[in-house]
């Protein structure tokens, strides 16, 4: 069964910070949507746990600020069943500059679709 996703994913590999009102962590972010973004970890954030997230652009002045809740545990890599560790991320509140950045951003990538599948 093919899961529908309301926004193309897009893959990268960008620098987020993220905190928590107990954690502060750095880690990266493996693919980005208009409504969220997948951030690789050993140690992901229980679902439900609401993050601000403090994401790098390549390309762009400063960074983009947004607030954002794990929806998701694990995700499995394209054409494999190699579990990734990590979390996925809902985009709650971006303000209208942070969100305009990173629309323009995605512009410019290829969505994770119709890249080949790793090995």
């Amino acid at each position: 069964m093919r899961v529908t996703r309301e926004h193309e994913r897009y893959c990268v590999d960008l620098r987020v910070d993220y905190s928590t009102r107990d954690a502060f962590v750095s880690n990266r972010v493996t693919n980005l949507s208009r409504g969220g973004l997948f951030i690789e970890s050993d140690q992901p954030l229980p679902v439900a746990t609401e993050v601000d997230l403090t994401l790098t652009l390549p390309g762009t002045e400063g960074a983009l600020k947004a607030c954002g809740r794990v929806i998701w545990n694990y995700d499995i890599q394209k054409g494999s069943s190699r579990v990734i560790r990590g979390m996925g991320i809902k985009l709650l509140d971006m303000g209208s500059d942070a969100r305009r950045r990173l629309e323009k951003y995605i512009e410019n990538l290829q969505p994770a679709d119709a890249l080949p599948a790793s090995s």
